[in-house]
């Protein structure tokens, strides 16, 4: 009996005394924390970064087709005549140059989800992010920036219309065409 008296004496003491090695926070979802007391801003985060980084990376991207052999997501670029556009104006489809008539991606026209851009990215890494929420809220940042880009670019286009992307190349969309997330989407003037 005294000895568990004396055990219970030294136990609550070692509790009152040590302090855990790690922190407890509450997990705001909204409101990812940068671990300083700020708010991770995942908006003006890629707005930081657009201009500066992400155009001239995919501007300096390999090839549409050395691209799709690489078999993950990369950045990408080329120049491709729109084929057809879905019934429900979701998506494009591109026959990239050299035509042959058949779709070889896809251009979103709606929203824009999944992380192929932000993977695709050398210079964003997961370690520059204090937890997972952060890094996913990115990845939606750099998403809703190129899906404005598609929207402007794609607006009133038709069939024929071509051209020229680079961005993001998501091997895993649906229908086994590739999906291009853009960065750059220009039209190319229109020949007679």
């Amino acid at each position: 009996m005294k000895r568990a008296a004396m055990a219970a004496v030294v136990m609550g003491c070692t509790l009152i005394s040590c302090r855990a090695p790690w922190t407890v926070r509450p997990i705001d979802a909204n409101e990812p924390d940068t671990g300083s007391g700020r708010r991770f801003d995942a908006a003006a985060y890629a707005a930081s970064i657009w201009e500066s980084r992400v155009v001239p990376a995919a501007l300096h991207a390999p090839d549409f087709a050395a691209a799709v052999r690489a078999g993950h997501p990369t950045l990408a670029k080329g120049i491709g005549r729109v084929l057809r556009i879905d019934a429900a104006g979701q998506r494009v489809l591109l026959d990239v140059a050299p035509y042959d008539g058949k779709p070889d991606a896809q251009l979103p026209t709606g929203g824009i989800s999944g992380t192929a851009l932000r993977d695709a990215l050398p210079f964003i890494q997961f370690s520059q992010f204090v937890n997972q929420v952060d890094f996913a809220h990115a990845a939606n940042a750099l998403d809703s920036r190129a899906a404005a880009v598609a929207s402007a670019a794609l607006r009133g286009a038709r069939l024929g219309t071509v051209l020229s992307f680079a961005g993001a190349l998501d091997l895993s969309a649906g229908d086994g065409v590739p999906e291009i997330v853009p960065v750059v989407l220009t039209r190319e003037p229109e020949r007679p």
